[in-house]
């Protein structure tokens, strides 16, 4: 009974370790990421769905943000629960020209999902996060809060 009890316990850790979040996700292209691939550049996490306007809005220019500035990286995050083929189609129904985060096998972001839509997370180079930023967003908005943070962390000459 005692070996029992033990093969128990083994298992069930074995379990809990091999379901716990490994800090990465994967692309609906199949390449698994973690948020630390993204160190030393900034990264913009966008949370989104389908029957959102805004969201839909902020496609095209989040498109534009990556490639005018290969400095910054754009993830999107499909707000709803939908299957890895769902989302391909609706990438290319809506063109998105950055990737977008898989939800199978269970993604791990280190960001909580928005209440609303919707909703943008910046996070520096070094790591530090900012948002959400909830509403509409554009590159300009972008690019502005990323000089401000870049102005506050220069030492004073």
């Amino acid at each position: 009974m005692k070996n029992l009890i033990v093969c128990l316990a083994l298992l069930t850790l074995s379990f809990l370790t091999a379901c716990s979040n490994q800090n990465s996700f994967h692309f609906l292209s199949g390449e698994e990421k973690s948020i630390e691939d993204y160190r030393g550049q900034w990264l913009v996490i966008n949370f989104w769905a389908e029957w959102c306007p805004p969201c839909l809005e902020e496609i095209p220019e989040l498109g534009k943000l990556v490639k005018e500035n290969p400095h910054i990286a754009v993830i999107g995050v499909s707000y709803d629960k939908l299957t890895n083929e769902e989302l391909e189609a609706l990438v290319d129904k809506l063109d998105i020209q950055y990737p977008i985060v898989a939800t199978e096998p269970m993604p791990y972001l280190p960001v909580a999902k928005p209440q609303s839509l919707p909703g943008t997370y910046l996070i520096s180079p070094s790591g530090q996060t900012m948002g959400p930023i909830l509403g509409k967003i554009d590159r300009s908005k972008i690019l502005e809060t990323i000089k401000k943070v870049e102005g506050r962390n220069k030492p004073n000459a």
